[in-house]
């Protein structure tokens, strides 16, 4: 490995203070979070059970089935696939018909919605999901069974194999499948389903017997894997003014270690000078434009882990809050700041936390109807509410104060969570630190 330089350490600096000073600026309104559409592939596997002239639910006859689908997700509950899927079936029916072989390939367009999504709100990392499906597509098919002692056969390139249009001379049918998948997310990205449908075809001949009663259909288990083309929400990196000494001093000490010969006290007051200058522009960007808001008395709040601005009557206080004084003066800007109670990981709080911040957004705009639209608004994620659970502690009338302050002021989310689990009045400071804040221009 080639040794660190000064100017190397110094580089590494660099190129994290201007991710610190500048990745909080927000002078549009945010990106929308884009993990709500995206492209997935999977594919899956299981069994067939036919219900044609043959004897019904016959488990003796289950037969495989495989497939491979590709399909976008849009408007955060809605996919649209297509399936391509291979499969036989089996089935006989006492001294009249039994199948030979009978196989089928189809290719269908189908239309999934999340119900758990739609109804209880969007979370990309949910864990579990209910889909039902319906589609409609084509199915080539070519079966052989004996009928009553002689051979019938469909969907063959042969003498008397009633040759159909289809690849080597299949019959082409039309098909409707329609079902309910169960989701296990694994992640964003990957996730295992459980897909029970049923397939609807217009033959009554895919057993090769015609009886004349009804159509054939036939209906499948599959198991499958899916990977989801889910970008990464729209977070930009935040560095706290600890975080960004933390990855000074490692730099540091790691260059000492590969370079005794370099002055201690030069490369502590070259990196202190570095140190300096971001933290005066960070401090300048933070405090830009604050003089212009003033904080109102509107605090939106979530349920835990959630970032969906229920229509509580909470909420709807909230809001009307706002209303009013849009009806007392003009506003132009609104600024929503969300924020996380700190028992959750830090990362995934500040993602959270701007979620909450752009739920907020989108139920002001929704209340205010078209007076949004001269309306300027701008939503920013703060991450783990540390500094307002300590306050909040400070003002209660809590035994151990000084134990539960001690893992605050460290942040220690391990140490908060068992002190959760014993104190249930701190379980109460906490849900009020799942919330929005909102800034109204001055």
């Amino acid at each position: 490995m080639k040794k660190i330089t000064l100017k190397s350490l110094l580089i590494i600096a660099l190129a994290i203070i201007p991710m610190a000073v500048f990745a909080q600026s927000n002078d549009q309104e945010p990106a929308k979070p884009n993990n709500n559409h995206y492209w997935s592939v999977g594919f899956d596997e299981g069994a067939t059970l036919l219900f044609g002239d043959n004897k019904s639910w016959d488990f003796q006859n289950v037969r495989p089935e495989i497939g491979v689908f590709g399909g976008f997700t849009f408007a955060k509950h809605f996919t649209v696939y297509g399936r391509v899927s291979a499969g036989t079936v089996k089935g006989k029916l006492d001294k009249v018909f039994k199948i030979e072989n009978a196989s089928f390939l189809a290719a269908d367009l189908n239309l999934a919605v999340d119900l758990v999504s739609l109804i209880g709100g969007y979370n990309p990392d949910r864990v579990f999901g209910l889909t039902p499906h319906v589609g409609f597509g084509q199915m080539q098919y070519q079966a052989r069974a004996t009928v009553r002692g002689e051979q019938v056969k469909y969907g063959y390139n042969d003498a008397n194999g009633n040759k159909g249009k289809g690849i080597g001379g299949r019959k082409v049918v039309w098909d409707v499948p329609m079902g309910v998948r169960f989701d296990f997310n694994i992640n964003r990205n990957v996730g295992l389903y459980l897909d029970v449908m049923t397939n609807y075809t217009d033959t009554d001949r895919l057993d090769a017997y015609a009886s004349g009663k009804h159509y054939d259909w036939f209906s499948a288990a599959l198991i499958g894997f899916k990977y989801n083309f889910r970008k990464a929400d729209p977070v930009p990196p935040c560095y706290s003014k600890d975080e960004l000494d933390k990855e000074v001093e490692d730099a540091l000490k790691k260059y000492q270690e590969e370079n005794p010969a370099v002055s201690e006290e030069e490369i502590n007051q070259r990196i202190a000078d570095e140190v300096a200058k971001a933290r005066e522009a960070m401090k300048d960007n933070d405090n830009e434009g604050e003089d212009n808001y003033e904080l109102t008395e509107v605090d939106f709040e979530f349920e835990v882990g959630n970032a969906e601005v229920k229509d509580s009557e909470n909420n709807k206080n909230e809001l009307q809050k706002i209303n009013d004084e849009k009806n007392n003066r003009e506003i132009s800007n609104i600024k929503v700041e969300g924020y996380a109670s700190p028992e959750g990981n830090d990362d995934q709080n500040v993602k959270l936390s701007q979620h909450r911040a752009d739920a907020a957004v989108k139920y002001i705009k929704k209340g205010l109807g078209e007076d949004a639209d001269d309306i300027t608004f701008e939503s920013k994620g703060m991450g783990s509410d540390w500094e307002g659970l300590a306050e909040a502690v400070r003002n209660s009338k809590l035994t151990n104060k000084e134990e539960i302050l001690k893992a605050v002021e460290a942040q220690d989310t391990q140490a908060l969570n068992v002190l959760k689990e014993k104190n249930p009045e701190l379980k109460n400071l906490l849900i009020e630190l799942r919330k929005a804040k909102v800034y109204i221009n001055k």
